[in-house]
């Protein structure tokens, strides 16, 4: 086996040429001068880099994937707001904001639910959390319509990467993938003073899948753990950041444990000193961004980049006690439920930005249009984002939603312009305007009724159409039951629960 290259983690893969004189051209016709300037390097401070898809043929982008492969690319705990590419004033992701210049962004994507097991367990299903269950080691039914058994069933052979244990089989996630490797894999490849959270083993193990494949197609979903806790980025990139002032920080903004709601207080973290914090987290993304950079650099040795869909996303963001919240397992607002969405088709043939709401559940079915996969009329929750790709149509939702839970239940109903966060059993509701409050701080339920039951019309909706009932959410007379969130009588593996405890887990 070839052996892999040790590439400098900061270093960049350079543009095509081509791609590099349409930049020029968009760059010289004004395109970029609302969202700041654009580095040819890789490097930028984006802001609205792209115009909105022009109108086209979604036939030409089904086209365009005829013979492709897919990789999907999650960055665990990756907030959107921290990605150059969407106007963060560092450079914590020059790979994503190079991709960018050649691939679809999307502006207002969300995720499904805010810990890793339910969320990847919604991605791959295209099911909302309350729906598949796939709570903690839950699995996903076996009837499921994964993305893996759909393309498997079409003839695309499917593999899985995975260094979070709840986002492979090591918790009943990652149904139907033919190959699956998992940290036990990672583990027999490290080298020395790696780690199994590092990004390095996977690759090497995705390096190796890679040659071995001898013509036919593939569906491979690689899931890294930067950004996410712990933050073991190379020094080199620590000195990045070590010791300066993040982007936009105010302390007043962060106040971790301390919740501007009456209601009891989560159950307690600790946290890492601010804004020391947001320094560590924007190494660590550099560090995932750098892993997502080797992705792309196995795939072009591999020959077969412009023969690949190629999607960077997240499972969920981060919290800095914004709200009150640290880390992710409680929080319902945008620092985590926000998330990145690139989508980059092979040869950069569609390029452009994409304000309307999206969530992870519609990555299913847009790949399954893409590639005129079928798929059950009924099961997949989510909505094919290919109108949106192709520019025939504005949205494809009036709003999206977000589980999340900690000591108690709360969704969010995110719309474009305003936001309705619930907490279960009718005990606190807040609503927000996002055009003058885009940091969700001042609750305007009060001062805004119509708002408030247009949002809670939608929710009720939405709960009518989940299989766990969730209507104790809007309805105080509705029998609350708590969610199943895990297999009755279930013993966690000692090395399973070490893995769990780094990652914060378990205590």
């Amino acid at each position: 086996m070839k052996q892999s290259r040790r590439v400098d983690p900061q270093a960049n893969l350079p543009l095509d040429p081509a791609k590099r004189r349409t930049l020029r051209k968009l760059a010289a016709s004004g395109l970029f001068a609302a969202g700041g300037q654009l580095s040819l390097s890789g490097l930028t401070a984006w802001g609205d880099a792209h115009p909105r898809p022009s109108a086209g043929s979604m036939a030409k982008l089904r086209a365009a994937c005829a013979d492709a492969n897919v990789v999907v690319c999650v960055v665990d705990a990756a907030r959107a707001d921290h990605f150059g590419c969407n106007g963060y004033r560092r450079q914590t992701t020059p790979n994503a904001d190079r991709m960018a210049g050649e691939a679809l962004v999307f502006d207002s994507h969300f995720c499904q639910d805010t810990r890793t097991a339910a969320s990847t367990a919604s991605l791959f299903t295209g099911q909302y959390p309350d729906t598949h269950l796939a709570y903690k080691h839950r699995p996903i039914a076996q009837s499921a319509p994964t993305m893996a058994r759909r393309f498997g069933e079409a003839g695309f052979r499917t593999a899985l990467f995975s260094s979070n244990v709840w986002a492979s089989p090591m918790a009943n996630k990652g149904l139907h993938f033919r190959d699956a490797h998992t940290t036990d894999d990672v583990r027999a490849v490290m080298k020395g003073g790696e780690r199994w959270h590092s990004p390095e083993p996977l690759l090497r193990l995705l390096e190796r899948w890679l040659q071995e494949q001898k013509g036919g197609r593939f569906l491979c979903y690689v899931h890294f753990i930067p950004p996410h806790i712990p933050y073991v980025a190379p020094r080199n990139m620590r000195r990045l950041f070590q010791h300066k002032q993040p982007p936009g920080y105010q302390k007043e903004k962060y106040r971790p444990g301390e919740f501007p709601f009456p209601l009891g207080r989560e159950a307690a973290y600790t946290w890492p000193p601010l804004p020391e914090w947001i320094n560590s987290y924007d190494a660590n993304l550099r560090y995932g961004d750098w892993a997502v950079g080797e992705v792309e650099r196995l795939l072009r040795e591999a020959g077969i980049y412009e023969k690949t869909l190629l999607i960077v996303t997240a499972d969920h963001g981060e919290a800095f006690g914004e709200h009150g919240f640290v880390f992710h397992d409680g929080s319902p607002y945008d620092e985590v439920a926000h998330i990145p969405l690139l989508v980059r088709f092979p040869h950069g043939d569609r390029i452009g930005r994409v304000n309307a709401l999206t969530q992870s559940i519609d990555v299913l079915p847009t790949l399954c249009d893409l590639f005129r996969i079928n798929q059950p009329k009924k099961g997949v929750q989510g909505k094919s984002l290919l109108p949106l790709m192709a520019g025939s149509k504005e949205k494809v939702h009036d709003y999206v939603f977000t589980h999340s839970h900690h000591d108690r239940d709360k969704y969010m109903v995110r719309g474009l312009d305003s936001a309705l966060v619930l907490y279960g059993q009718n005990q606190w509701r807040a609503l927000y305007d996002l055009k003058s409050d885009p940091e969700q701080v001042r609750n305007i339920i009060g001062n805004d009724a119509k708002k408030a039951a247009e949002l809670m019309a939608a929710f009720r909706a939405f709960a009518q159409d989940q299989r766990w009932d969730i209507m104790y959410f809007i309805d105080p007379t509705a029998e609350y039951a708590e969610r199943p969130r895990d297999i009755p009588g279930r013993t966690v593996p000692p090395d399973t629960e070490r893995q769990l405890k780094a990652l914060g887990y378990l205590k």
